[in-house]
């Protein structure tokens, strides 16, 4: 074991309070509130030129997603700042950050501020938390026979980091979805006192629908003919096999993907919200992973989604 499988077996050996679930989840739990931490940056989790206000933006809508698949209501957040230069960059990642906080009722209670030397890449964090009213579903509570619902669409946030860095001019819907992510709160909220798990998508949804039927004991079927896709998406990249293959392994979506029990109707439990959702697949018992669509089988692509460190 060597790199980030070995830290974090370490770190887990250090967080074995309740709270933190082994460090199998997204976020811990300390009484009814949930807890997550975040950290972009920048040249790996968003571009150089990006404009630092969707930076903000992205670094608060990123957190808050995690608490969204906890079905928690925002309460506060605390910010690391590391700063460059001479504060213009700063400020203006700042404006976007209090318009995300602001559009989702997540209020600043306080962080840290460091300085790094000029040029250095930015890194910036955010421990966002959430307060919940159920208990907060785990990744590793889902049974087989549960079914997989996907609140969302795949493939946007990808699709338009390809148009940036073929362009760095590009706008757009897909380029928007890339910068500044909806977390989908609501839709969170309504789903977790029904789901025996749920999490985000944020790094692709067959990495982590794997992660979620791993840490459940159980096997997976996914159908890739089902997955949501934007217009947009279908408009840039198509809609066959390959573009949902795009699709299904590509991050920085912010879907939730919930597994609920046999007779659990989700459309019913988000009437009224226009979010798109649609069933992708089940929780099965034989430990397998299967993927097929509407031609038949599909083979397991070479990488799921995206990790951290493949080696």
């Amino acid at each position: 074991m060597s790199g980030e499988a070995a830290i974090l077996d370490r770190l887990r050996r250090l967080a074995s309070h309740p709270a933190a679930r082994g460090l199998a989840d997204d976020v811990a739990v300390l009484g009814d509130l949930v807890l997550t931490h975040d950290t972009i940056v920048e040249g790996v989790h968003y571009l150089p030129h990006d404009p630092p206000e969707s930076v903000g933006w992205k670094l608060a809508a990123v957190n808050l997603s995690d608490l969204a698949a906890k079905g928690a209501e925002p309460a506060g957040a605390l910010l690391s700042l590391a700063m460059t230069g001479n504060g213009e960059w700063e400020e203006r990642f700042l404006r976007g950050l209090d318009e995300a906080c602001r559009a989702f009722a997540l209020p600043l209670l306080g962080g840290d501020t460091v300085a790094l030397p000029a040029g250095a890449p930015r890194v910036l964090g955010l421990t966002a938390i959430g307060r919940a009213t159920v208990p907060p579903p785990s990744r590793g509570g889902g049974r087989a026979g549960d079914a997989l619902w996907l609140v969302g669409t795949l493939g946007d946030a990808a699709a338009g980091l390809s148009l940036l860095e073929a362009d760095p001019a590009a706008a757009g819907p897909l380029v928007e979805a890339y910068r500044r992510p909806q977390p989908l709160l609501e839709a969170g909220r309504a789903l977790a006192p029904h789901a025996t798990a749920m999490m985000d998508v944020s790094d692709g949804l067959l990495l982590d629908a794997h992660r979620l039927a791993q840490a459940s004991g159980c096997g997976l079927s996914i159908d890739l003919s089902a997955i949501p896709l934007s217009p947009a998406f279908a408009a840039a990249r198509g809609t066959d096999r390959a573009a949902r293959l795009f699709a299904a392994t590509a991050g920085d979506d912010y879907a939730l993907l919930a597994a609920l029990p046999p007779g659990v109707e989700p459309l019913t439990l988000l009437q009224g919200n226009p979010v798109r959702i649609a069933r992708v697949g089940e929780l099965t018992k034989n430990g397998v992973f299967q993927l097929a669509d509407d031609l038949g089988p599909v083979p397991l692509p070479g990488r799921l989604g995206y990790e951290h460190h493949p080696s």
